[in-house]
């Protein structure tokens, strides 16, 4: 039995311990998920130990995924990028760091973007400044977007963020913001695509923003796993946008993980059945790229 520690300071949802389970026992491999509530300060002691044979690597949960970046002995691309690893997968006393998060990210703008990728809008606004967030503005840089707006409650989180990617987003204007009423107009006035990587909407079902803050004909990426139609997807929705909420994200990270951490495919339909029994909702709801 190889040891695979979730690595985090809150463990409030537990979808993504369930669906990995589910795949490494449908595939018959000896992979245990145990839970290690880390301190930030302890979080170095902790990647130490998963140098031991005992462990296949470990899965970072919040507030650790921009810290163990640096712990590691090699990164991804798309962990460079970031500057964040959710994934770490050792190889003999060698760890290796991923961000699985990015491969969510584009899985979820494929679901509500045009089919061509030169029909992509150019500018976007990004809710949000945490792991999830630094995902979206590292894939949107990637895709050649012109103008990004991230806005957090907190602004100098936001500011955190766009100093991470000052360097790779030179030629693109990439701004915190307030997270005011009156940015938040002036920015959605200008932008067809909005990424809420906030959170807020997980536990309380409310939306982030006024309804009238919203344009007509958006496309709107709902990171909120728990809800089939959040009130911000609905309210888009009602002027004629294009919505999604974070199940097809969620389910392409985690399908990536299983890959990097097994070298194997994983088992999709598993997967997907999985996410449904752990959100309470029928298989039929639970969205993934191509539906």
């Amino acid at each position: 039995m190889q040891r695979l520690p979730l690595i985090g300071q809150s463990f409030a949802h537990s979808a993504v311990e369930a669906v990995l389970r589910a795949a490494f026992e449908a595939a018959g491999l000896p992979i245990e998920i145990e839970r290690w509530e880390r301190r930030p300060h302890q979080l170095a002691a902790a990647v130490e130990t998963l140098r031991e044979d005992a462990f296949v690597g470990a899965l970072i949960a919040a507030p650790h995924k921009e810290h163990v970046a640096g712990m590691m002995n090699s990164l991804s691309e798309d962990a460079k990028v970031s500057g964040a690893a959710n994934v770490v997968v050792r190889t003999g006393a060698n760890l290796r760091g991923h961000n699985t998060d990015l491969d969510g990210v584009r899985a979820g703008l494929t679901a509500i973007l045009p089919k061509v990728a030169g029909k992509w809008p150019r500018q976007a606004v990004v809710l949000g400044a945490g792991g999830g967030a630094r995902a979206v503005v590292a894939v949107l840089i990637g895709s050649g977007f012109q103008r990004i707006a991230v806005f957090n409650r907190h602004l100098h989180k936001a500011e955190a963020v766009v100093a991470h990617f000052a360097r790779s987003a030179r030629h693109l204007e990439l701004r915190a913001l307030p997270w005011h009423e009156t940015f938040l107009e002036v920015e959605l006035a200008k932008a067809k695509l909005l990424v809420n990587a906030s959170g807020i909407g997980v536990e309380e079902g409310a939306s982030p923003l006024p309804a009238e803050l919203l344009g007509t004909g958006m496309f709107v990426l709902d990171l909120v796993l728990n809800h089939a139609a959040t009130p911000l997807m609905r309210e888009a929705q009602a002027r004629g946008g294009t919505v999604a909420n974070g199940h097809a994200s969620f389910l392409a990270g985690s399908a990536e993980t299983f890959g990097l951490l097994t070298g194997q495919a994983a088992p999709a339909e598993v997967m997907r059945a999985a996410l449904a029994v752990e959100l309470g909702l029928p298989e039929e709801g639970i969205a993934v790229v191509g539906d």
